[in-house]
């Protein structure tokens, strides 16, 4: 319940109110009495009072100036005038000052219960605007580090912002530098194994700690996970320094001495030469990144000064992920053991990249391709690509190659175990063994005499056999499996049309110009020119 206090110097006006009416009924607990100005203060200091009624014309202090005092002190406390004169400059002061209502004496029992009623409103509504207020800061300042780190990985990728937009959403987020300040970039690699995810991450936190504790006193921080799961800090200078790069250096030295004395722990550090935010925060990062991966075979607790070395890496295809034949022709056959190898060849190469992008490229193709059998044999999505792919999809940019690689790893045992389950004869198993011959020989002569022959079996009946298993002809897969080849060839090499026509077993090249136009609707020159 809310407390009321009637102020008036005549006392017949303020008992009449305080007594006649049955406040309690009405949501008002406690009724205070006050015949001056200065005995209302004196309430208000001692007592929690939510509603006032105050006549105007008082000895000393007017009401006007009680509400005054009011509306600076105790902001969330309403006050209602009751006052004896229709004075409109009284009624425009007490609007200034923010009453509840003007009203004038006598007053009816019902117009005061309204006005107090009216009052009680405002203060619920306000109450709970300000709840509301405060959960919504609470949840900001909750969420800050993460919104931080969204927010840097958007720049660490080279995300566009209007510098209006930008600079707001750095002040929104406290992050204490602007658009065109100068900064360097930490990328921190944490060396040693974690058993357990949680374990990882609490580590990094750790070591999170150590830098802001190293580096904060002369640098504005900010940090975000790369898809690699290194540690990425933005540290822009707080004051001019004569020598940036040596101060760096002697922090960074510390930083690693430091993480193995506290945490006993290995990080190598890659330290960017002095860029401006946020427009070569990216070629930044890929010189860090380049630097710590050409070392990463001289062993841990690197400090590299990544300024030394390359001046940025050129973004290129993915040679492993594209390279025939494709995950889903492996899956198809039943080849397990060579689509095994295509994921180890993938995560080897990704492993050794220095953009993000390709992270992001390789989830949607692996996706696909687990979708794609997925329908293909009937099953559900979610069976096959289990529950974490919806977080990695929730993920985008942020999806991390550790994530990832866990979650192929996962698929792909689930899938071996599910057609294990099925049971594979031996004609599946001869199936998988002309199909690796045909991918190892394709510029050679493939007639169905001479494949019959590398496996021991009469040509018709490895032909229908082949058919009966596949639903396709030993030709049409020869066919399939020799323009895939010449689009890689014709997408990342330098050969000539004939050359690949010869690559993939066509001596004649008009015959293989045909052939591919049927296959893709288009020449080999129109495809590579497009």
């Amino acid at each position: 319940m809310m407390n009321l206090m009637v102020v008036d110097d005549e006392h017949s006006a303020v008992e009449s109110i305080a007594v006649s009416i049955p406040w309690r009924e009405h949501g008002i607990g406690q009724v205070f009495k006050a015949y001056s100005v200065k005995e209302a203060l004196e309430h208000m200091a001692s007592h929690q009072v939510h509603i006032i009624i105050t006549d105007i014309r008082m000895p000393g202090m007017s009401g006007l100036d009680l509400v005054s005092h009011i509306r600076q002190k105790w902001e969330q406390t309403k006050c209602i005038i009751l006052s004896g004169h229709a004075s409109f400059d009284y009624a425009k002061q007490a609007l200034k000052h923010g009453t509840v209502s003007y009203l004038l004496k006598p007053v009816r029992d019902e117009e005061l219960i309204e006005s107090v009623q009216q009052a009680v409103v405002q203060i619920r509504l306000e109450g709970e605007k300000q709840l509301l207020h405060q959960r919504a800061m609470y949840s900001v300042r909750e969420h800050l580090p993460e919104k931080r780190a969204e927010l840097m990985k958007d720049v660490l990728l080279g995300h566009k912002f209007a510098d209006a937009e930008l600079e707001g959403k750095l002040e929104q987020l406290e992050i204490g530098f602007r658009p065109q300040d100068k900064m360097q970039l930490l990328l921190i690699r944490y060396d040693d194994h974690q058993p357990t995810h949680k374990a990882f991450r609490l580590m990094k936190y750790a070591i999170s700690n150590v830098v802001e504790e190293i580096y904060g006193s002369t640098y504005h921080l900010c940090h975000t996970d790369d898809a690699y799961d290194d540690l990425v800090f933005m540290a822009s200078p707080k004051q001019t320094q004569a020598e940036p790069e040596m101060l760096m250096g002697r922090l960074g030295e510390r930083l690693i001495h430091s993480v193995r004395q506290y945490l006993n722990a290995t990080i190598s550090l890659s330290v960017s030469r002095m860029g401006r935010f946020p427009d070569q925060v990216p070629q930044l990062y890929h010189q860090a990144v380049s630097a710590l991966r050409k070392q990463a075979e001289a062993g841990k607790g690197l400090h590299l000064n990544a300024a030394a070395g390359t001046n940025g890496a050129t973004l290129k295809s993915l040679t492993a992920l594209y390279e025939p034949p494709g995950l889903t022709t492996l899956l198809e056959a039943g080849r397990m053991e060579d689509a095994h190898r295509k994921i180890d060849q993938i995560f080897a190469e990704l492993s050794n990249s220095v953009f993000p992008e390709h992270v992001y490229v390789a989830f949607h193709y692996l996706a696909a391709a687990f979708s794609y059998m997925a329908h293909r044999e009937g099953r559900q999505l979610a069976e096959v690509l289990g529950e974490q792919y919806q977080q990695l999809l929730k993920d985008g940019y942020g999806i991390s190659l550790r994530s990832l690689e866990t979650w192929t790893r996962s698929v792909m045992k689930q899938w071996e175990e599910s057609t294990s389950d099925a049971g594979q004869d031996a004609g599946s198993t001869l199936i998988r063994q002309v199909q690796q011959w045909i991918d190892h020989h394709l510029g050679e002569d493939l007639s169905l005499q001479v494949i019959a022959g590398e496996v021991h079996l009469h040509p018709v009946y490895l032909s229908k056999m082949y058919k009966q298993s596949t639903g396709e002809g030993i030709s049409d897969y020869i066919i399939r499996s020799r323009m895939e080849r010449a689009v890689h060839l014709l997408k990342h090499t330098a050969m000539k049309i004939y050359e690949v026509g010869q690559e993939v077993g066509y001596n004649n090249t008009p015959y293989f110009i045909q052939v591919f136009r049927k296959h893709y609707g288009l020449t080999p020159q129109d495809f590579r020119n497009g």
